[in-house]
């Protein structure tokens, strides 16, 4: 029996085969792991064009319609199509996997007769969409960090200014297509600013309710 013990510890036969199937579900768990980040990334990415693009569309508008608002809502699915398959996977409509938003932001000095490096209150003229990203009325927004993703209720630092804006918030329910059940989906969320082009000094792009206002709230006073 000693004997025979010693051998087997002596033996080489099958020592690589054994280290490989070993180290073989390490290799395919990195490998995986590097799929899904690069999928997030590229997905992510994909996010910011979609929201820059519906932002840099509603800043040539001199008024806001609820055409406006409507294609802008259905262009989501041309620029982020990866919304379609995700969605038909978990069995959801494109619409329930994927929020947006669309608002007029409106800024008013803090103190009417400051003449340079003033403060600003931001607030919302109007705003579309989902409950979960649409900005609320009658809210003084807040100031966060510019790396800071905002908020319904934030805008990064460096868009407090003289100028109205057009802010656009996208949100995405990023799910992995490995390792799902084990792995919660993770909300990205992307935002885009943008100065209305054809509007002059402190106009704000306002919208139109004459074709009905189902998808707008119009805060009160604008």
């Amino acid at each position: 029996m000693l004997k025979a013990l010693d051998t087997f510890k002596k033996a080489q036969g099958g020592l690589a085969l054994l280290e490989f199937a070993v180290a073989l579900p390490f290799l395919v768990l990195a490998l995986l792991g590097f799929f899904e980040i690069d999928r997030y990334v590229s997905m992510t990415r994909r996010l910011e064009i979609t929201a820059s693009s519906i932002a840099e569309q509603l800043s040539q508008d001199t008024l806001v319609t609820p055409v406006d608002v409507t294609f802008a809502q259905d262009s989501m699915v041309v620029l982020f199509p990866a919304v379609l398959a995700d969605s038909a996977r978990k069995g959801v409509a494109w619409s329930d996997d994927i929020a947006l938003s669309m608002s007029s932001i409106v800024f008013s000095q803090t103190n009417p007769k400051c003449a340079t490096n003033c403060n600003y209150n931001a607030r919302v003229a109007w705003s579309s969409g989902s409950n979960s990203l649409s900005r609320p009325c009658n809210v003084l927004l807040q100031s966060a960090s510019d790396t800071q993703n905002s908020s319904p209720t934030t805008l990064p630092a460096d868009a407090f200014g003289p100028v109205p804006l057009i802010v656009v918030d996208v949100a995405f329910n990023y799910t992995p297509l490995f390792g799902a059940s084990m792995v919660p989906a993770i909300t990205i969320r992307r935002s885009a600013y943008m100065q209305p082009r054809y509007t002059t000094g402190n106009a704000y792009l306002q919208y139109s309710v004459a074709g009905g206002d189902s998808l707008v709230t119009t805060c009160q006073g604008f």
